[in-house]
C-alpha cells in the first residue's frame, strides 16, 4: 500500500533521542506482589467490579454463547460508542496460533449485562499451497490464525471500525506474526449493530487485491468510511500497533524494533508515553513518529511476558493495569499523578481458577488487558474499564471506580433496597463468572445481595473493604436457600487478604466458625431461613464471637495474626492452592468435568453494617499511629517535673482518644499541631470539683484556687471545643462557674472576658444544645456583672492593661480606666452569643434584650474607637484616641463587628514593616511608634514584643475577615505566611516550645528560660490550624462550610480527620491532583466517611443540610 510522502519521510527519517530515566515511566512504591498468592497478597481498589462475558464450554445445551465450543480465546479489546461497550476477542478451537480463528464481538448498554458472541472477522481460508520461505510445510485446507494488537478505532467523523489481523502458522509452532501473514482487515459497525463489508487495509508481502477475498478499502463507493481508514492509517500511533503483523523493516512502522503489544498514553505535557510487553518503555514529543533511545524497562515494575496497559484517566490522574509478576497473577492497577512516577500497587483481580481445557502455550491467571484508548470513548460513568482473559479461554471486563479509592473511608451501612442496580455498589468489590453470577435480588419483601454457584470451578464472591480496625463489628442478614450442597466462606483478612476468622456455612448444613486447626459449631442452619449474624472481631485478645439472632453462639481464638482487619469478603467455594509458581505452564489434559455443571446453591445477604471500636476509629482516612512518633518525641525532650491529670507516659492515648488528626506537607506545621495538643494536655488539671486548665504550670501567687487564672478562658474554650471527650471542657467551664461553692470562681473578674461567646462558639462545633441551655442564665449573670462594674457613663467599658492580660501597653496603663477595644469588643460579641443562644431557646425577649445591646456596643466601637486619621481601632483615653495603633486594633473583627469596607484599611498595616510585621511574626504595636519597645524587658511589656496571646486574637480576626468580607484588602497569602511564622516562632533551643513572649527580630523568648514561661497555656494555635488553614467554619445548622486559606500552589495535600462536629465525624480532604489520597482530585469534605460535598480546586466549599 502506499503511503503519503509526508509520513514515510517522518518514519523513514526517525530521529532517536535520549530521555532520562527520571522522565520515563517509572514504579517508585514499595508494594510489591508475592506469586506465591494468587491475589499477590495486594489489597483491592475499592469497589472493583469483575465481570465475567463469555465462559468457554463445549457442551451447547449448558451454554449456548460459546456455540462452537472452541475453547481458546483471549487478546481482548474494547471501545464505548453511542452509550454502548464493544469488546472483541479472538477464538481458535484449542490450541493458539493454530488456526482457523475467528474475531468475535460481543457489546453491553451497561458493562454488566452482555451480549452473546457474533463473529465480526470468520475464518479465512489460507490458499492451498501457500508456503513461507525457511519455514516447513504447505497450507493445505488451512485456516488463518487471527492476531490484532488494537481492535478499534473510532474516527473524528464519529464512525467506529474494527480491526482484525490474518496471519498465518503451517504448523502448531510456526509464528503467525513473523510478517508473512496475509494482512490487516477493517469492518464497520453501524449505530443498529449491523456490519459493513470487511476491508483490507493492509498486506503483507505475498498478498494483494487479487489473491484476497475481501477487497481493498479504496474499493468501498462509501467516502466516508475511506476517510475514516485514512484517518487510522495516517496516525502513527495506531501504525505503531501493527509492526508484529506488518512486513518486517516496513517503513510505515514508525519504530521498526521487535517490542510486543505497544500501548501509549498522552502525558500532562501532550507527549506520548509508551509501554510494551516486559513493561519496557519510551516517549515520543511528536505524536508519536520518533521515540527516545534507548527503550528500557519501566524502572521498579515487574512485568511478565504479557501485556501492560496505561491510561489516563477521567480525573487526570494515571493509571497502569499489569500481573505485577513473572506469572500472569495477580492482575493490578498502579496509579500516577503525571503518568510518569506510579506509586501504588493493588489489586484488580486475584482469583486464578484452573485452565478447564487444555491447549498449546495457554496460561493461568487474568491477562492480556487493554481499556479504552484515547479516542475510542469514554463511559458515562468515568470509570476505568478493561477487559482481559482468564487462563486463556473465559473473557471478562473489570470496572474500576474513579477516583480510583485504595482505603476505604467509611465503615458499611448498606441496606440493598437503597441500590436499585448491582453497579451502584460502588464500595463492594464484586467477582461474578456467568456460571456464579453476583446479583441484587428480590426475596420476602427484602433486597439480598444474592451469590448463586453452579461453576465446578470458580467462586461467586463479594467483599467489603473497611477502614483498617482492631476491635470491628460486623452484622448482616445471611439466608442459604439450601443446607445439602455448596459452601459459602466469610472471612475476614487484613490488608495482604490473610484471614483472622472465618465463618462457614458447610455443605452438611453446619454453620461454624474456625478457630486454629478446629471448628466451633454455631448451628444447623435451615435453608430458606434468615438469620441475623454479628461478629465481634478483637486483635488485641486474639478473639471472634459469634452472635445469631442476638444470642451469643461461639467465641473461637484468631487462627492468623493481623495488624487489622480491613475487609469481608463473602465467597462460595474455598481458596485453591493450584496453580503456584511450580505448576508447569503447559497442561495437556482436560480438567475433570470439564464440560459439566454443579447444583446451584444459593447464598443471600442483606443488611451489612461494620463499626469500629477502635479508639480513633471513626477517622476515615489518617491513623493516629501514623503521628504516634510526635508524643514520643515532645516526652523524651523534656524532664516532667510538674504533672497534672494527664503525665507523659498517658499522653500518646490521650491523644489518640481525642485530638483530631491532622497532616500536611510542611512536617513543621504538623509536628506544631501535635505539639500544641500535647502542651494543652499538661494544663488539664483534676481539681476537687472537676477538672480546671492552667496558665501556668507553676503556682503563682495571683492565681485563683488551683492555680487558674481567667485571662485566657476564651482561648482555652476555643482550643479545647475540639477535643472528642467532652468531660475535659465540661469540667473547665464548670470549674469556673461554680467551682467556689457552686458559684463563679473569686477572680473571674479579674480579666477580661469573652467566655459567653466562646461558650456559644464551643455549642458550633458540639451542637449540644441542652449543654448551652444549662450554662444560659451563668452567662447572662456574667455579662450582667461586666455592665455593672466596667460601664462608662458614656456606654464604653473600661479596662486596665493588665486586667486586659496586656500590662505595660503604649496605650494602656496599670490602673487607667481606659475604653479599650479589646473588653469593648469582647462585650459586642458576649452579647451577640447570648441573643444566639436565646434564640436557639425560644427566648425572643431576650433575644431582643441583646442585639439591642450589640447595636449599641457596634455603633459606640465604630464611632469611639476608630481613629479616622489613622485608620485603626484604638483605645480611649477619655475622649481622645491613644494615638498607637496595637494589635488589640484586630479584636472587633474576631467578633465580625465593623461593618464591610469602611474599616478594611487597618488591615494593610499587618504586611507593613512600620506597621506589625516582623520577621517572627506580628508585634503588638506599630513598629514606628516612638515609643515601640521602650518599656524594658522581662516585666511582660505589651509595647511590641510579639505575644501568642495576641497573634491568636489577630489571626482568628484575619480568617473573619478574609472569610466575610467580599473585597478584602488582603489575601489568603498573608494569613498563610503570618501563621507559618507563628508556627516558626513557636521554639526554643531547636525544639518545640510555647512561652510568654518573644523578641520581633531574633525570635528570642524573653522570659529566657524561666520554668515559669516553659508550656505557657496562653494562645490557641490548633483553632487557627482547623478553621483558618483547613477553613472548617463552624455553624448553628445543618450545613458544613470549608474555605481552607491555603493559597493556591502551596500545599498540594492536607487531610483533618476524626473531627467532631455536631454529632458526626468530618473529614476534610485536599489532594490536588488525587495521587496523594486516592479519594480524588480537589477538595472534598467527607461526613462520617462519606463525600458530601466536592471542588476542583482549593476555596470555599458549602455543603447544604448534610448533617441531618
Amino acid at each position: 500500500m502506499k503511503l503519503p510522502r509526508l509520513i514515510l519521510i517522518s518514519a523513514a527519517v526517525v530521529a532517536a533521542f535520549s530521555a532520562e530515566a527520571t522522565d520515563l515511566i517509572h514504579y517508585s512504591g514499595t508494594r510489591l506482589s508475592d506469586p506465591n498468592r494468587h491475589d499477590g497478597g495486594l489489597s483491592p481498589a475499592v469497589g472493583v467490579h469483575n465481570i465475567q462475558t463469555m465462559r468457554a464450554n463445549r457442551r451447547y445445551d449448558l451454554y449456548s454463547p460459546n456455540d462452537n465450543g472452541w475453547t481458546y480465546n483471549h487478546q481482548p479489546m474494547m471501545a464505548y460508542w453511542n452509550g454502548k461497550f464493544y469488546m472483541h476477542y479472538l477464538s481458535n478451537p484449542v490450541d493458539e496460533h493454530v488456526g482457523g480463528g475467528r474475531t468475535l464481538l460481543q457489546t453491553s448498554e451497561d458493562g454488566y449485562n452482555w451480549s452473546a458472541p457474533e463473529i465480526i472477522f470468520p475464518v479465512y481460508p489460507v490458499p492451498d499451497g501457500f508456503t513461507k520461505e525457511g519455514v516447513k510445510g504447505e497450507a493445505k485446507n488451512l485456516g488463518a490464525v487471527m492476531h490484532q494488537r488494537v481492535g478499534f478505532y473510532v474516527s473524528k467523523s464519529g464512525r467506529l471500525l474494527a480491526i482484525g489481523n490474518y496471519g498465518i502458522a503451517l504448523h502448531h509452532k510456526d509464528d503467525p506474526n513473523d510478517g508473512n501473514g496475509i494482512g490487516r482487515v477493517v469492518r464497520e459497525i453501524n449505530k443498529d449493530g449491523s456490519f459493513g463489508p470487511i476491508y483490507f487495509i493492509y498486506y503483507n508481502h505475498d498478498f494483494n487485491e487479487k489473491n484476497t477475498i475481501y477487497p481493498n478499502y479504496k474499493k468501498s463507493k462509501d467516502k466516508g468510511l475511506r476517510e475514516a481508514v485514512d484517518e487510522m492509517i495516517a496516525n502513527p500511533l495506531y501504525r505503531m500497533q501493527w509492526v508484529e503483523e506488518a512486513d518486517r523493516n516496513d517503513p510505515m512502522i514508525p519504530l521498526q524494533k521487535p517490542y510486543k503489544a505497544f500501548c501509549w498514553y498522552t502525558l500532562p505535557n501532550g507527549d506520548k508515553a509508551a509501554l510494551w510487553k516486559h513493561a519496557l518503555t519510551s516517549v515520543s514529543s511528536d505524536g508519536g513518529n520518533t521515540w527516545s533511545q534507548p527503550i528500557e524497562r519501566a524502572k521498579g515494575f515487574v512485568n511478565s511476558n504479557a501485556k501492560i496497559w496505561g491510561q489516563r484517566l477521567s480525573d487526570g490522574t494515571y493509571a497502569t493495569v499489569y500481573n505485577p509478576s513473572e506469572f500472569r497473577w495477580p492482575l493490578a492497577i498502579s496509579l500516577s499523578s503525571d503518568g510518569v512516577d506510579y506509586t501504588t500497587l493493588n489489586l484488580v483481580h486475584g482469583e486464578v481458577p484452573p485452565m478447564r481445557y487444555a491447549g498449546q502455550y495457554k496460561s493461568f491467571g487474568p491477562q492480556y488487558v487493554r481499556g479504552i484508548q484515547e479516542g475510542n470513548g469514554t463511559p458515562e460513568d468515568g470509570d476505568l474499564w478493561v477487559t482481559y482473559s482468564v487462563g486463556k479461554e473465559d473473557m471478562w471486563v473489570a470496572r474500576v471506580p474513579v477516583p480510583v479509592e485504595l482505603v476505604a473511608s467509611r465503615h458499611a451501612d448498606e441496606n440493598f433496597a437503597d441500590y436499585p442496580a448491582i453497579s451502584d455498589l460502588t464500595m463492594w468489590n464484586i467477582y461474578s463468572p456467568v456460571w456464579a453470577p453476583v446479583s441484587l435480588e428480590e426475596k420476602n419483601g427484602k433486597r439480598w445481595l444474592t451469590l448463586r454457584d453452579k461453576d465446578p470451578y470458580d467462586v461467586s464472591k463479594v467483599e467489603r473493604k473497611l477502614p483498617p480496625t482492631r476491635r470491628l463489628t460486623v452484622e448482616f442478614d445471611l439466608m442459604a436457600e439450601q443446607n445439602n450442597h455448596g459452601d459459602l466462606l466469610i472471612e475476614f483478612v487484613d490488608d495482604k487478604g490473610t484471614a483472622c476468622a472465618r465463618l462457614d456455612m458447610t455443605p452438611e448444613g453446619e454453620f461454624r466458625s474456625k478457630g486454629g486447626a478446629r471448628y466451633g459449631k454455631i448451628l444447623n442452619y435451615e435453608p430458606g431461613k434468615a438469620y441475623h449474624v454479628k461478629v465481634d472481631l478483637d486483635l488485641d485478645n486474639r478473639n471472634s464471637t459469634v452472635y445469631v439472632d442476638g444470642e451469643k453462639k461461639a467465641t473461637r481464638m484468631l487462627f492468623a495474626p493481623v495488624k487489622a482487619v480491613e475487609r469481608v469478603v463473602f465467597r462460595t467455594g474455598t481458596h485453591s492452592s493450584f496453580p503456584n509458581v511450580d505448576t508447569p505452564a503447559d497442561q495437556y489434559n482436560d480438567m475433570p468435568r470439564a464440560n459439566d455443571v454443579d447444583v446451584e446453591a444459593v447464598y443471600r445477604i442483606a443488611n451489612v453494617k461494620s463499626s469500629s471500636h477502635d479508639i480513633d476509629g471513626q477517622a476515615s482516612l489518617l491513623r493516629y499511629d501514623n503521628f504516634a512518633h510526635y508524643p514520643e518525641y515532645f516526652n523524651d525532650m523534656e524532664d516532667e517535673n510538674i504533672v497534672q491529670a494527664i503525665p507523659n507516659a498517658e499522653s500518646s492515648k490521650w491523644m489518640k482518644e481525642n485530638v483530631p488528626l491532622f497532616e500536611c506537607p510542611d512536617k513543621d506545621m504538623e509536628e506544631m499541631y501535635y505539639y500544641r495538643w500535647w502542651s494543652l494536655r499538661k494544663h488539664i488539671k483534676d481539681t476537687p470539683v472537676g477538672y480546671g486548665m492552667t496558665e501556668f504550670l507553676v503556682n503563682r501567687s495571683y492565681a485563683d484556687k488551683y492555680n487558674l487564672i481567667a485571662c485566657a478562658i476564651g482561648h482555652h474554650i476555643y482550643e479545647s471545643r475540639w477535643l472528642r471527650d467532652p468531660k475535659y471542657l465540661d469540667g473547665i467551664i464548670n470549674t469556673w462557674y461554680h467551682g467556689n461553692d457552686g458559684q463563679p470562681m473569686e477572680k473571674m473578674m479579674k480579666f477580661s472576658s469573652w467566655n459567653p461567646d466562646a461558650v456559644y462558639n464551643r455549642y458550633l462545633v458540639d451542637g449540644d444544645l441542652a449543654k448551652l441551655e444549662k450554662m444560659y442564665p451563668d452567662l447572662k449573670a456574667e455579662y450582667a456583672r461586666w455592665e455593672e462594674s466596667h460601664r462608662l457613663p458614656n456606654g464604653l467599658y473600661w479596662q486596665g492593661d493588665v486586667q486586659d492580660g496586656m500590662e505595660e501597653s503604649i496605650s494602656g496603663g496599670r490602673r487607667k480606666k481606659y475604653a479599650r477595644p479589646t473588653i469593648n469588643s469582647y462585650m459586642y460579641g458576649n452579647a451577640k452569643a447570648l441573643a444566639a443562644i436565646a434564640e436557639k431557646l425560644g427566648k425572643t425577649d431576650d433575644k431582643a434584650l441583646y442585639e439591642v445591646k450589640a447595636k449599641e456596643m457596634k455603633d459606640l466601637v465604630q464611632n469611639r474607637l476608630w481613629n479616622v486619621d489613622s485608620e485603626f481601632f484604638e483605645t480611649v483615653r477619655g475622649d481622645t484616641c491613644a494615638r498607637v495603633r496595637e494589635a488589640i486594633g484586630y479584636i472587633p473583627w474576631y467578633f465580625n463587628l465593623p461593618d464591610d469596607g469602611k474599616y478594611d484599611n487597618a488591615w494593610l498595616q499587618i504586611n507593613d514593616e512600620k506597621g506589625f510585621s516582623a520577621p517572627y511574626g506580628l508585634t503588638t504595636a506599630e513598629r514606628r511608634h516612638p515609643e515601640f519597645r521602650s518599656h524594658g524587658v522581662g516585666q511582660c511589656e505589651w509595647d511590641g514584643a510579639i505575644w501568642p496571646f495576641a497573634s491568636a486574637q489577630t489571626l482568628t480576626a484575619m480568617a473573619n475577615y478574609l472569610n466575610n468580607t467580599e473585597n478584602p484588602v488582603i489575601n489568603d497569602s498573608t494569613y498563610f505566611a503570618q501563621m507559618k511564622l507563628y508556627e516558626e516562632s513557636q521554639h526554643h533551643r531547636g525544639r518545640p516550645y510555647i512561652g510568654e513572649y518573644l523578641d520581633e527580630v531574633t525570635g528570642y523568648w524573653l522570659k529566657g528560660d524561666q520554668e515559669r514561661s516553659r508550656y505557657y497555656n496562653h494562645s490557641t494555635f490548633n483553632d487557627l490550624v482547623i478553621t483558618g488553614l483547613v477553613g472548617l467554619r463552624p455553624r448553628q445548622d445543618n450545613t458544613v462550610e470549608v474555605n481552607p486559606l491555603v493559597p493556591e500552589g502551596e500545599w498540594d495535600w492536607f487531610c483533618l480527620d476524626n473531627v467532631p462536629y455536631h454529632g458526626h465525624s468530618l473529614t476534610i480532604v485536599w489532594d490536588k491532583d488525587g495521587s496523594h489520597y486516592h479519594q480524588g482530585n480537589g477538595l472534598r469534605v467527607m461526613v462520617d466517611g462519606k463525600v458530601v460535598g466536592q471542588r476542583d480546586n482549593i476555596g470555599r466549599l458549602i455543603c447544604k443540610d448534610v448533617l441531618k
